[in-house]
């Protein structure tokens, strides 16, 4: 499947936030950079960075500073491709863990809550790739990364 394609795809659902899982050191971050020079109206959000850049933040940073980081974003592009942000959900706790799922699957409206589509490039976990979200037309919304062939 094409990634692009399945980008567009997205714009008609109503919940439009999706992860693209695979091993560490296997491409996601690449795949993520080429995708945002490939596209005008991407985003790339490095968490991880952005996490050590701004060290104000807490040491917890918790599922509702993300979520406030995510929705707060003041950036024209439609889609923000959050990459590297499994350190968080490393540390998080379980409850953390079970209001991102929530939010992904629920309350995460697009438009409506935001008129940005998230996509989040995670490392392979059992907790994400077990995480039940679908589109309105049966699809996962958690894909491997070599689900896509091409951009």
């Amino acid at each position: 499947m094409n990634f692009h394609d399945y980008l567009n795809r997205q714009k008609t659902e109503d919940r439009r936030a999706f992860i693209v899982h695979y091993p560490a050191r296997s491409g996601k971050t690449q795949f993520a950079r080429q995708a945002v020079k490939t596209r005008p109206d991407i985003y790339y959000l490095d968490v991880q960075k952005y996490f050590l850049d701004h060290p104000q933040s807490s040491q917890q940073f918790s599922f509702s500073e993300l979520k406030i980081l995510l929705l707060n974003l003041n950036v024209g592009e439609s889609v923000v491709l959050v990459d590297n942000p499994d350190f968080l959900f490393n540390t998080w706790a379980k409850r953390d863990q079970a209001n991102f799922a929530n939010w992904l699957k629920i309350q995460l409206r697009s438009p409506g809550v935001t008129n940005k589509t998230f996509v989040f490039f995670v490392q392979n976990d059992p907790y994400f790739e077990n995480m039940d979200l679908k589109n309105s037309q049966g699809e996962s919304r958690i894909l491997p990364l070599n689900a896509f062939e091409s951009l």
